[in-house]
């Protein structure tokens, strides 16, 4: 993986992990800021190595929070194609190489599947949700109720550990990081979630969402092509082509995969242009998706109330961990 400086803070430019960033940095509510140095987030964690953990641990990560499903564990998604790393330490009963080095840096890991066997990776997600790769955000609110119904046991876990962290001078590394596959949807519901119940305006919270559009172009001209490659998409173009009357009705393509379809240019274009708000997070995405929690789940702190379990005391107790009195 290249390395692409982001600006840092809120980024930290650590190789071979994209769009790792300390999520509060400039977040503040009417009562105070919020706290830095305890919440991270990031895309999935497998390329790095003992010097990467090392260098993440020195931020003050203590435990990483892994939201992504046993399937994508499995195969490592920021792999190369081809690579089966991961896939092949679970088969044999090891560690993968990435995990063995998390923990001789310190680190703890809790998997904590919003989905737990279902792919959630860019491309699951293209072929799941087709229909909303235009330029409207109801694709991504679509996609976002159904990490909200299924994803309140997983968020709980992290939750109850923020509750833990003592923050009156303690200097060990306690902070969270919480990852999914591309630190963009799964990752950035939890977060939208718990600043609106901190009470971060809302447009804070869209901007701090965006700025995974940056922190992943460290990775978007691998994960575009992929994409573009991937069944949903493929369905995406041909329906397009037809729109056109173009043809494109799939004749000639190989089962395996081994040819591939012939799509006119402007087509190309619009499934280049549809990939890359796939892998995009538009601050309109995430104010469009509070306001469905409002409309259909009674607002973030009732969503937490009732899917994950957090009663009075305890969210009381949140603000007082993570929010500095001014």
């Amino acid at each position: 993986m290249a390395a692409h400086p982001l600006p840092s803070p809120p980024f930290f430019n650590v190789p071979n992990i994209a769009n790792l960033r300390d999520a509060a940095y400039s977040l503040s509510t009417p009562d105070g800021s919020i706290r830095k140095g305890l919440l991270f987030r990031s895309a999935e964690v497998v390329r790095l190595d003992r010097a990467g953990w090392d260098a993440v641990h020195a931020l003050g990560v203590g435990h990483v929070f892994d939201l992504r499903s046993s399937t994508e564990v499995a195969k490592g998604w920021s792999n190369a194609p081809d690579s089966k790393g991961d896939e092949t330490a679970c088969a044999s009963g090891s560690d993968p190489e990435w995990l063995q080095a998390m923990r001789a840096a310190g680190v703890q890991r809790t998997w904590v599947p919003v989905f737990r066997t279902q792919d959630y990776s860019p491309e699951k997600i293209a072929l799941r949700y087709q229909k909303y790769m235009d330029e409207s955000v109801q694709g991504f609110v679509s996609a976002y109720r159904d990490i909200l119904r299924s994803g309140g046991e997983a968020y709980r876990t992290i939750l109850q550990y923020l509750l833990t962290l003592d923050t009156n001078g303690a200097s060990t590394a306690k902070g969270a990081l919480i990852h999914c596959t591309a630190g963009k949807d799964r990752t950035g519901v939890f977060f939208g979630l718990l600043f609106d119940v901190l009470g971060v305006p809302r447009e804070q919270i869209a901007d701090e969402y965006n700025l995974t559009e940056p922190g992943l172009a460290v990775v978007r001209e691998e994960i575009v092509p992929r994409l573009l490659q991937s069944p949903g998409f493929v369905a995406y173009m041909r329906g397009l082509q037809r729109e056109r009357g173009q043809g494109g009705n799939g004749e000639g393509v190989e089962e395996k995969g081994e040819e591939t379809e012939q799509f006119s240019p402007e087509v190309l274009e619009e499934g280049r242009q549809a990939a890359l708000r796939m892998v995009g997070a538009r601050k309109d995405s995430m104010l469009a998706t509070l306001e469905m929690v409002d409309a259909e789940f009674g607002g973030s702190e009732k969503y937490m109330r009732e899917y994950c379990g957090m009663g009075d005391e305890e969210l009381e107790k949140l603000g007082r961990v993570l929010v500095v009195k001014a």
